[in-house]
């Protein structure tokens, strides 16, 4: 059941080999219960906003187990909501309670859980930067651009 203003966040186990995690050629896809394999952009995706227990495997043997929190809760998250209102996709109105909190430099890759390095954005678009290949950089300003995954932008800073 979902409350207004309150989206019912994802409860998962994702059981992942570390290879998977990194993204290396060739590392099998991660499990989630009931699933095919998904790839690791989808769990990226995933552990933006949810709660995630982790499962990682190494040679068929389970080397740690994360407890379920959920990534971005509290006051941050009312904060997030406060500021964004809406999905920051340029052009998206979608409401805050209809989006995941985003991790612009992501956890996987050091990225904190601080306000400045987190957005709101819609399913959609947070499938299109996951596994979409879309990048999403913030300007100095703290205006969100968006970087197609062929653009000569990808992977710098904006300009």
């Amino acid at each position: 059941i979902e409350l207004a203003g309150h989206k019912q966040r994802i409860q998962m186990q994702v059981t992942s080999s570390i290879e998977t995690l990194l993204d290396l050629t060739g590392a099998p896809g991660a499990e989630s219960e009931f699933s095919l394999p998904i790839s690791s952009k989808t769990v990226e995706r995933w552990a933006c906003d949810c709660s995630l227990t982790r499962v990682l495997m190494q040679d068929s043997v389970v080397i740690d187990v994360g407890r379920a929190e959920r990534t971005i809760k509290g006051p941050r998250r009312r904060a997030l909501n406060a500021r964004d209102q809406h999905c920051r996709w340029p052009g998206c109105e979608r409401p805050a309670s209809w989006c995941d909190g985003h991790h612009i430099v992501y956890v996987m890759r050091g990225g904190g859980d601080e306000l400045e390095n987190l957005v709101l954005l819609c399913t959609r678009h947070h499938g299109m930067v996951h596994e979409g290949g879309w990048q999403l950089v913030k300007a100095d300003d703290g205006k969100v651009i968006t970087v197609a995954p062929s653009s000569p932008f990808m992977g710098k800073s904006p300009p």
